[in-house]
Order: structure tokens, then C-alpha cells, then sequence
């Protein structure tokens, strides 16, 4: 629980090497009462971080020159591995493949430039639920006990992001080429985006599926058509679709995560 004087702190970082995007989305996000410090370079954002506990969300973008945004995220998940920031990310559509690699770093939305304060703020304000949820979670196993996870037993959204990166091993190691079907892929992203409790929308999950966008909605109706996936309108944000497994889906993904790590001995918790 945070105290007083850290609730008046801004628990918002903007990162964007743009002043002009700095100043316009930090005055937005301020009439909207969410109050956040800007970094216009990556190591200026990395000193923020070190300097304020407080702040819970970041809002990056991509592109910026000596460390980029997705080295940003890595560095900022290593500072920050008791209290981990939820991270949203900007970017424009020359960049749209390398925000696939931000989605792998459990991004809790993904945002397309130009962007509006509004959108930024309604993205900030999901992560504020995830960030509170998760440390509701942490509290109540504390509660429980000492918080930690029985020997041999292996936490489930960590299983499946074990997967995701499994799906990038294969691709290096492999020719891309030859597995080029989304399907699967979307798939094994929805069930890590519920796993963590992340609602993950048309746009992000084409994205993530690194297929061309017409292929992945394609691939997105008969996954729906065979009752796997359903959409429905985000009830705050009308404009956004947010994608999500069915129920026969959830029990299709529980089945084939619980055989693979039932035959690696790795009961799951």
C-alpha cells in the first residue's frame, strides 16, 4: 500500500526521443489526472526509474537512437524484477515489426502513432488494474504463506511465455519461412495475454501473430468460426476489439499446456 506523499507522485513515465509528443501527450495525460514524468532519451528514463519507487506504468516508444525501446524494457525488467513496471507501447507503422518483440516483453498494450491522450490514458489506466491485481496476488500469497512456489511446480503465465519464446528459438534456428501459419500463434498469445490477466486486442494480436494483417484477420475469423476465439467491443473503449479464447479454446490450451508439462515432469500451479 503506498503512502500518502507517493500517491501525489506521478506513477507515469513517458519515454520519446520527440519533445513535441513529450509536451502533447504529458499535458494531455495531466487534464486527464494522470500526472507523469517524461524521459526524452532511454538512459534518462533508466535514472528516472532508479530515482521513483513509485512509478508503475511506462509509455515508450520504439524507435530511439543509442538504446531502443525494447532494449528500454529489458533493462527496465532487470531494475525492477520485485516490483516490475507494466510497459505500453508507441510506435509508428515503420516499426510495427519490431513491436512483436515488445509484445514477447508482456507490453500491456500496444499503440499506433499518432495517439491521442485520451488513448494513451485508457491504456494507462487498464495497466494501473493489472499492476494492482498483481499485487493483490502477491499480498494475498504472502498471506498464505511465504509467498513462494512449491518446488517443481511451475507458474503457468511463465509456462506459456516459455512457449511464445520457444516459437523464436525455432524461427532463428530454423527458416522462418517454414512455419508461417499465425494460427497457432494467436492461439498460444491469447492464452499468455489471459494467463496475465492482459486483454489483448484485433490489432495487437495481428501484430504479435507477425503474419501480413490480412492473413492474421483471415486467420482470426475461422479460429472463431471453429468456436476457438470470440470478439467483443472493449466496454470503455467501443473502438477497440478485444480478442479472447472461448471457453472450448481455454480448455483446448489448458489440455496441450498441461500434457507438455506433464511430460517434462513440471506439474503446473
Amino acid at each position: 500500500m503506498m503512502d500518502d506523499d507517493q500517491k501525489e507522485k506521478p506513477r507515469v513515465l513517458l519515454v520519446d526521443d520527440d519533445p513535441d509528443v513529450l509536451i502533447e501527450l504529458s499535458e494531455g495525460l495531466a487534464a486527464l489526472g494522470l500526472p507523469a514524468l517524461t524521459a526524452d532519451t532511454p538512459v534518462e528514463a533508466i535514472d528516472l526509474v532508479q530515482r521513483n519507487e513509485q512509478l508503475q506504468v511506462v509509455v515508450t516508444d520504439l524507435q530511439m537512437p543509442r538504446i531502443d525501446g525494447i532494449e528500454l524494457l529489458q533493462k527496465l525488467t532487470m531494475l525492477r524484477r520485485k516490483r516490475p513496471l507494466a510497459t505500453i507501447i508507441i510506435t509508428g507503422h515503420a516499426s510495427l515489426d519490431r513491436a512483436v518483440g515488445a509484445l514477447r516483453l508482456n507490453a500491456v498494450d500496444f499503440l499506433q502513432k499518432p495517439v491521442l491522450a485520451e488513448e494513451v490514458a485508457h491504456a494507462v489506466r487498464r495497466a494501473f488494474a493489472l499492476v494492482e491485481d498483481s499485487q493483490r496476488a502477491v499480498a494475498a500469497a504472502l498471506a498464505n504463506g511465504n509467498g513462494e512456489t512449491p518446488a517443481k511446480t511451475v507458474n503457468r503465465p511463465n509456462y506459456l511465455k516459455a512457449l511464445v519464446a520457444a516459437r523464436a528459438d525455432r524461427d532463428a534456428i530454423f527458416q522462418s519461412g517454414l512455419f508461417s501459419d499465425p494460427a497457432w500463434d494467436m492461439l498460444l498469445d491469447l492464452a499468455m495475454a489471459e494467463a496475465g490477466g492482459r486483454p489483448i486486442s484485433v490489432t495487437s494480436l495481428c501484430i504479435a501473430s507477425g503474419a501480413p494483417t490480412t492473413t492474421a484477420l483471415r486467420r482470426i475469423d475461422e479460429l472463431k468460426e471453429a468456436g476457438l476465439l470470440d470478439r467483443r467491443p472493449d466496454p470503455v473503449d467501443r473502438r477497440r476489439i478485444i480478442v479472447e479464447l472461448t471457453d472450448l479454446g481455454r480448455s483446448r490450451m489448458e489440455a496441450f499446456v498441461k500434457k507438455q508439462a506433464d511430460r517434462l515432469g513440471l506439474p503446473l500451479d
